[in-house]
């Protein structure tokens, strides 16, 4: 018996747990270690880089300008075609408008530029039928506001008479302008609340 008390006595020896706790303490150390370093690498690495990607944004929150910019896309869901809209480019917002059909394009957007009661508008040609689109929401909604037939369109602005043909006549201030032949040259302005057909087209100078 006291044999056998004598074989189990380094059976009850504990000295080694603190050995054990040690080495669980150090992998967890390595662990976590690895994980900073990882997390570091992320905000660091290069041009991919979290930190980079911040810089990114934050610049080009500082560049931001007004400048809208529009684009068609077919929705898959409705086979209907969609326009999104974007100021930097890179975050675009679907738009609220009427559908013009696959062959309608969006020529050219023009604004007031206003800081208070800015207006957008939006000229939209299908072949020689246009269709003038104005927004007061920055792009978000868009609402038609005359239609008429041209076979070509020679300016679509807003600012001065300056910039038109001697023949097509002068108005004070800035306005919508938008000159297009349909036979003869028409202009038509507007302050952007209110759009009319001309009833006359330019005047034959005389010699």
């Amino acid at each position: 018996m006291g044999r056998l008390k004598y074989w189990l006595r380094p059976l009850r020896n504990n000295r080694g747990e603190g050995s054990i706790s040690t080495g669980v303490k150090v992998i967890i150390a390595v662990v976590i270690g690895a994980l900073i370093l990882g997390g570091l690498y992320l905000l660091f690495a290069g041009d991919k880089g979290i930190l980079s990607k911040v810089s990114d944004e934050v610049e080009d929150m500082m560049g931001y300008t007004q400048e809208l910019r529009v684009e068609k896309q077919l929705d898959e869901a409705t086979g209907k075609y969609k326009v999104r809209y974007s100021y930097d480019g890179k975050r675009w917002q679907d738009a609220d408008m009427p559908d013009y059909g696959e062959t309608a394009t969006v020529e050219k957007i023009i604004s007031n530029n206003a800081e208070s009661g800015r207006i957008d508008a939006m000229l939209i040609s299908d072949g020689d039928k246009k269709a003038i689109l104005t927004s007061t929401d920055g792009g978000i909604h868009w609402a038609e506001q005359i239609t008429f037939t041209a076979t070509s369109i020679t300016h679509f602005y807003y600012g001065t008479s300056a910039s038109l043909p001697s023949t097509s006549g002068s108005f004070q201030g800035e306005r919508f302008v938008c000159r297009y032949k349909s036979g003869n040259f028409y202009t038509m302005t507007s302050d952007g609340t209110r759009w009319v057909k001309p009833t006359w087209s330019d005047l034959i100078p005389i010699s």
